[in-house]
This record gives C-alpha cells, sequence and structure tokens, in this order.
C-alpha cells in the first residue's frame, strides 16, 4: 500500500527527534557541570585580575620609588629639594614617601614638615630595612602599625643605590583604605566580595565590611592556601552563608587575594542555564512535530496545485502562479522578479556612472582651468625678471656705458634674481610641505622683532605706497624664525598688493596670556575678498582680481603657503571681510611661549685666513665663469674643471685648499669625487663645499656623509659663501 507524503514526514521527524531527546539528556548533566566549571573558572579570573591590579599598583610605587632614588638631591645631600621631590611620590590621599637609614631610623617622612623629630624605628622597621638593604631588592611588608600616625598601614620599601645600595632605603607608605579603593574598581556583582590578605593572614582591603580590615581572615582559607599559588576552597562565612573562594597569590608580595561567591548563586546559574537548555530542547521538539504536520500539509497542496497548473496548460490555458511558499513552485516567479531588479538596478549603476563621469570631466576642466591659469601666471611672473636681466646684460655688453647706468643694471640682476630665487623657493616649499618634508628649526621668537624687518624692509625696497602703521606688543613664541619671517612677509605683501596706493593698512600684535596665544592681525582698507572666492582663499593657485598688467605678481600661492607653515607651528590662520571693496583682516594665531629663554649669542669665532686656491668643479660653463670672476674678485686663484675625473686630476696636481664642487657632474658624480678625494692622504685636509640645485634635508644629509665639509644650494649667496671659505 502506498504512503502518503505526510506520513512519510512524520517517520522522518520521529527518526530525527528520538536521537536527539537521548543525545539532550545526556548533555544536560554535561551541561550542568561545565556551567558550574565555567562560573568558579570566572570566579578564579576574577581573582587573577584583582592580583594583577593591585600588583600593577605596587609595581608603579616601585618604579616611582626607583626613580626618586636616583634623585640627584639625595646623592648631594641636598634633603630639602629632596624632599619636595619626595612629596611628588606619594600614593593617594594618606599616603607617604619615607627615607630610611640602615639602621632604620627615619630620615625624612612627607607626612611630617622637614626637619620635624621623628620616632625612633621599632624593632619590625629596623627588620625590615635591614632585609631590604642585605637583599638588595624590593620588600612588600603585610599590615603593619605606623611609626609616626600610629595607624595601620602596609608599605613597599627598596634600596637607594648610594654607598652600594647600604645607606638608605626608600619607602612608600599605603593608607589603610587604599587598596579597598584600588579593588573597588572593579565591576563586579553585588554578591561577590573582593578581599586582599597579607601573609600573616590579616585582612588589608575587602570591598565590603570595612570595619574588618586588620583583623584575621579565616584560617580554613590561610590553611587551603599555604604552599599554593592559587586554588578553589569552600567553606561557611562568617554570617553562615555556604561559599566558595577563589583566591590567587601575588608573585610580587605574596600577598592572598580573594572572590568569595555564594554556593546558591554559582549553583543556580548552573541550574537555571540547564533548566533554560531543557525548556528549549522541549519547545524544539514542539516546534518541529507542528512543523513536520503544517509543512506536509504545505507539501501536499503544493503538488494539488501542480496538478491544477499541468491541467490548465495541457487544455492551452495559462496557468496560474500561485505562492506556495515552495522554493521549487516559487522559482519562476522569483526569477522574473529578479530579471526586474537587476534590470533597475543595471539601469540606476548605468545613471550613476553617467553622473561621476559628468562630475569627473568637470572636476578634469577645472583642474585644467586652474593649471593653464598657472602657466600663465608663472610664465608672466618669470617674463618679468627675465625682461629686467636680458635689459641689463645689454646694457653692460654696451661700449662704455656710464657709470651709473652701469650701477643700475647692476642693481637690476641682482634685484630680479631674488626675485625669481624667491619665485623657485615659494614652489619648493609648497612641494616640501606637500610631501611633509619640511623640517623646522624651533626656537624662542619674539614676533614684533621679526614684523618691524620684515615692514621696514619693505619700505626701503618702495614698496609701501600706503599709511602702514604698526601697534606691536613684544609676544613670545616657540617657532622657525625663517618660516615665520616668511609668512608675515606674505601677509604683509598680501596687503600691499589688495590695497591700491594711498591706502590704510594696520599691523597689530598682541600678547593674550590668558588665551595663552600670540594675535598678529594685518587690517587693510583694499579691494576686500569676494564671498565666492573666500572658501578657496587658501587653496593653491587661488587669489583675487589683480589688473591686467598684473603690476603687483603673484602666483596665488602665497595663502596656502602660510596656512600650511602655521599648521605646522600649531597655529591658525583665518581671514575676513565684508565683501568687495570693503577692505580685509588676517588673523595669525600662534601658542604664546610664556617664559622665553633667550640664548646670549657666541662670540664670533675669529676668522681664519682663507686658502689661496679654489679648485671650482661645475659642467654649466656660465655659472662657473660668473662664480671663477667671483672668487678671483675675493683674491683667490681658482682652478676650473668642467668634469669629476679631470677635477680629480686637479686636485692631485694642485693640492689646493679648498674645493667647491657641484654635484650633478658627468664622469664623477660629486659625491663620487668627495668620497676619493677623502680616501687618499694627499687630498683629504681639503675642505669640500656642495654647490648643488639639490636642497632637501635627505640631499644635505648625504652630501655630508660623502665627506663634504658644507652644503650650499644654487643660485649661491656670496655673503653665505664667503662665510664657507673663512671656514677653510
Amino acid at each position: 500500500m502506498a504512503m502518503k507524503i505526510r506520513a512519510y514526514i512524520l517517520i522522518m521527524t520521529g527518526a530525527i527527534v528520538l536521537p536527539i531527546a537521548i543525545f539532550a539528556a545526556v548533555a544536560l548533566e554535561t551541561l550542568l557541570r561545565s556551567e558550574r566549571d565555567a562560573a568558579l573558572s570566572t570566579m578564579k579570573e576574577a581573582a587573577d585580575a584583582t592580583a594583577l591590579l593591585v600588583d600593577n599598583e605596587l609595581s608603579s610605587a616601585e618604579a616611582a620609588l626607583r626613580v626618586l632614588a636616583q634623585s640627584p638631591h639625595l646623592a648631594s645631600g641636598d634633603m630639602e629639594n629632596f624632599y619636595r621631590h619626595a612629596r611628588t611620590a606619594d600614593r593617594g590621599d594618606g599616603g607617604r614617601t619615607i627615607l630610611f637609614l640602615a639602621s632604620g631610623q627615619q630620615v625624612i617622612n612627607t607626612v611630617a614638615p622637614l626637619g620635624a623629630t621623628l620616632p625612633l624605628p621599632p624593632d619590625y622597621v629596623r627588620t625590615r630595612t635591614r632585609d631590604v638593604i642585605e637583599s638588595g631588592r624590593t620588600v612588600v611588608s603585610g599590615l603593619i602599625k605606623g611609626a609616626v600616625q600610629q595607624i595601620p598601614v602596609t608599605t613597599i620599601n627598596v634600596p637607594v643605590p648610594i654607598d652600594g645600595g647600604r645607606r638608605y632605603v626608600l619607602g612608600s607608605v599605603f593608607s589603610p583604605d587604599y587598596f579597598s579603593r584600588v579593588i573597588d574598581r572593579r565591576a563586579m556583582p553585588a554578591s561577590w566580595k573582593l578581599s586582599v590578605v597579607d601573609r600573616a593572614g590579616y585582612f588589608i582591603a575587602r570591598s565590603s565590611e570595612p570595619a574588618r580590615l586588620g583583623h584575621a581572615a579565616n584560617p580554613l582559607l590561610m590553611r587551603a592556601a599555604a604552599g599554593r599559588q592559587q586554588g578553589m576552597v569552600r567553606f561557611d562565612t562568617r554570617a553562615g552563608v555556604d561559599a566558595y573562594h577563589a583566591f590567587t597569590r601575588s608573585p610580587m608580595s605574596g600577598w592572598i587575594v580573594t572572590v568569595s561567591v555564594p554556593a546558591a548563586e554559582i549553583d543556580g546559574v548552573a541550574r537555571r542555564a540547564v533548566m533554560l537548555v531543557a525548556i528549549g530542547m522541549l519547545a524544539a521538539l514542539l516546534v518541529a512535530a507542528g512543523a513536520a504536520a503544517l509543512f506536509g500539509r504545505r507539501l501536499v497542496n503544493a503538488t494539488h496545485g501542480a496538478a491544477a497548473s499541468a491541467t490548465a496548460l495541457g487544455h492551452g490555458g495559462l496557468p496560474p502562479r500561485p505562492r506556495t511558499g515552495i522554493a521549487e513552485f516559487d522559482h519562476l516567479q522569483r526569477c522574473i522578479g529578479e530579471a526586474g531588479r537587476k534590470l533597475a538596478a543595471a539601469e540606476g549603476e548605468r545613471s550613476a556612472l553617467l553622473q561621476r563621469e559628468q562630475e569627473a570631466r568637470a572636476l578634469a576642466e577645472e583642474q585644467v582651468r586652474i593649471r593653464d591659469d598657472f602657466l600663465a601666471m608663472l610664465s608672466h611672473e618669470l617674463r618679468n625678471p627675465l625682461s629686467g636681466i636680458v635689459g641689463a646684460v645689454q646694457l653692460l655688453r654696451m661700449d662704455s656705458p656710464r657709470p651709473e647706468l652701469k650701477s643700475q643694471a647692476q642693481d637690476i640682476l641682482m634685484r630680479q634674481s631674488r626675485h625669481l630665487t624667491r619665485i623657485v623657493d615659494d614652489l619648493l616649499d609648497l612641494a616640501r610641505l606637500a610631501r611633509g618634508k619640511i623640517k623646522l628649526d624651533m626656537g624662542p621668537v619674539e614676533l614684533s622683532a621679526v614684523v618691524e624687518p620684515t615692514v621696514a624692509a619693505l619700505r626701503m625696497a618702495g614698496r609701501v605706497q600706503h599709511t602702514l602703521t604698526t601697534n606691536l606688543e613684544p609676544a613670545w613664541v616657540r617657532a622657525d624664525r625663517t618660516r615665520i619671517e616668511q609668512v608675515v612677509t606674505n601677509l604683509v605683501t598680501n596687503a600691499l598688493k589688495y590695497t591700491p596706493p594711498g591706502g590704510a593698512i594696520e599691523i597689530a600684535l598682541e600678547a593674550h596670556a590668558g588665551k595663552g596665544q600670540a594675535v598678529l592681525t594685518v587690517l587693510d582698507d583694499g579691494v576686500g575678498i569676494a564671498p565666492d572666492l573666500m572658501p578657496r582663499l587658501f587653496d593653491i593657485f587661488v587669489q583675487g582680481k589683480v589688473s591686467l598688467d598684473r603690476s603687483q605678481g603673484g602666483l596665488g600661492i602665497g595663502l596656502s603657503l602660510v596656512r600650511s607653515l602655521v599648521t605646522l607651528h600649531g597655529g591658525s590662520i583665518d581671514a575676513a571681510s565684508a565683501g568687495t571693496g570693503q577692505g580685509s583682516v588676517f588673523t595669525l594665531r600662534l601658542p604664546l611661549l610664556e617664559h622665553a629663554l633667550v640664548d646670549t649669542p657666541a662670540a664670533a669665532a675669529p676668522a681664519r685666513t682663507a686658502p689661496a686656491t679654489v679648485l671650482l668643479v661645475e659642467d654649466n660653463e656660465d655659472a662657473r665663469r660668473m662664480l671663477a670672476a667671483h672668487l678671483e674678485a675675493s683674491g683667490y686663484s681658482v682652478l676650473e674643471a668642467d668634469n669629476g675625473i679631470d677635477g680629480l686630476a686637479l686636485a692631485h696636481e694642485a693640492r689646493p685648499g679648498l674645493a667647491i664642487l657641484d654635484i650633478g657632474l658627468p664622469g664623477l658624480d660629486g659625491y663620487q669625487l668627495a668620497a676619493r678625494l677623502r680616501a687618499d692622504a694627499a687630498t683629504r685636509p681639503m675642505r669640500l663645499i656642495a654647490l648643488t640645485g639639490y636642497g632637501q634635508a635627505s640631499d644635505r644629509e648625504r652630501a655630508l656623509e660623502a665627506g663634504f665639509d658644507a652644503h650650499l644650494v644654487k643660485p649661491v649667496k656670496f655673503d653665505e659663501l664667503a662665510r664657507e671659505l673663512a671656514g677653510a
């Protein structure tokens, strides 16, 4: 006789449930034991963690005493300063630090004023002091009575490494409730009791019944802990409560940390867990039986529906599409729905890709525009000084130019060369800042002493055609003076640039001691800042509109450079303007240095006689000739070479006292040439100066490692070169 689907499902359910029920009975008993063991293990872990917490406090106190023992005041006998130092090692309220002689007599006790008469040491103090000195190790006491305040305390004692550790002992004293407060940091259930017992069996700390501090612990606990590092014991408490007691012994102090929990709570947790699992198993069995009946009915109905659909399809009709909840029957509907969802997702993704493509295109166009604007600005900024330089050179090449014209041409060459150097330096600084390669030479700087020379230099250069006033207070900050001068120059130059001649500019410097800030304000009544420009004001290559002739110039990198440098100094820079034509104000804030230590400049070293002969190795002919001419005008005899191999030969042949070497040389580069000169005893005494376009800190370090005595960056400043020559 054929069986129905429902009967098959019931038989299958029974075959599954019966073994599970047998296994569950065995598992529940095992679970009962494991839950109890887990609860007891939690108690042991709590005891271990509390012991670690106590040891951490003792280790911290020991470390503080070890540091204090190294005090130079103690070594020199300066007890007044040592007393002040010792007070910093006191451990919490009621704690104190004591300096003992080898006899146990107290020399300093921070609970008493310096010089106060201190009591004679009791026998246990003498014994403990002797133990520390003889063993040379840290000794932690049990609960003892303090000699000065006559209250129960605990101590930790370390030897002082003076006279071989046999003169003094330092001790840190803990108040009676110190370790009670320590163990109270542990978040424990209210029924769990923590306690710390010293080696003699007296309570040092308790999480409950603080009146029991100093009383003896249960002898059953002490017998169980004798000779053991940790363990578990069960006995009744003083209140008659059956409890488990997990204990662990501190390896540092020998103290015993215990966690006590009522046995009913531990066993109750296990029983509740088992009961919960048993109820869950019973519920699972009932649900399984009900689910078998329910799913059997649904499967039968789904089969009948499939038969009806097949019949309808056989008659050429459209089969119904009922949702039965059975995967096979709902598969077609899910496929159709999934196809629709994928189509919608594909359309959404296509729209998102189109949007991202449009945004990327707009961003690329904006970046191209910014690049083109920058290249146009850079072209203009380079053409102006190059035009002046070319004109000056042409004037100098004229036959017998008038002396005043020759002097004017030389001034133009120097001024425009410096202008080109500033442009290149700003671009290099911005690149270094972007890569995080800027290193600051920090020291005390008085800001007004930076602002005043900057303003004076701009006046002398004829760039101040405005009413410029200053109101400067002394304000010391910790900064790199060169970089702060760069920041101030950019801010003041920016105000001059965007304020028409005759306008007013005010520079104010205030020291806000209450806020700990030095505040520099640059205010002008110039063209102001448009609202749409304000959010991008400090971005690179962004600047306000200038006239078509760009008489004020600029690459739009000054304010970006200012913000980056100020941020490196831990300060801030912001700008405000009421709008176009309303002027602007820039506010620079730097952390105020309250007590500036200004080093007295060391006496200048006596000038040394420069070597008579200089070897100059440079592959750029124009640069080599100009530098050689300058050296000859300064009284030097110059030997020239345009590559490293010829330079090495000249050095061996003439043996000059000084050599100026380019780094990027053909044949042998500057590093290789310097290494060979240093390796040869005949040329080793030469003073070597690297002259290069590579100006990173890593380039300087590499030059010094290769054997150079100095590292100068092109274009060379002749006063700086003269100082290096004088050092030969």
